[in-house]
């Protein structure tokens, strides 16, 4: 059930700021209890995210803590599109190399193409 919970709103979080301001909100402050202030423009960015961020986390969660999930998978998945090594990838999510190897083993893997339809069996 907690994976679930977390998996709603990593999925909420990220359909809510876009991939690029979801990855600087888990990269600064992901895995922790973070508070949305009631008014973003009277309260300190301490954190760094900038105004736009915390006025649309404030919309949904005005006054609210939320836990803001690692996403480590999706990240993994970002840092690799960059071009990133496996490396990288692993000091930048606080892991080791063999870990984001594992990481990405157990991603499931897109499906095989089928064999059109009108093609006869040879056996």
């Amino acid at each position: 059930m907690f994976d679930d919970e977390r998996r709603d709103m990593e999925q909420e979080l990220r359909d809510m700021l876009g991939g690029e301001d979801f990855l600087k909100l888990v990269e600064r402050v992901g895995g922790i209890r973070f508070y949305v202030p009631n008014d973003p423009a009277k309260s300190a960015d301490k954190e760094g995210l900038g105004s736009d961020i915390l006025h649309r986390l404030s919309a949904a969660y005005a006054g609210e803590y939320i836990k803001v999930p690692l996403a480590r998978r999706w990240r993994a998945d970002q840092y690799r599109l960059q071009g990133q090594s496996h490396a990288d990838i692993a000091r930048r999510l606080g892991m080791s190399e063999s870990g984001v190897y594992k990481l990405f083993k157990a991603a499931p893997r897109p499906a095989k193409p089928r064999k059109p339809t009108r093609q006869m069996d040879l056996f």
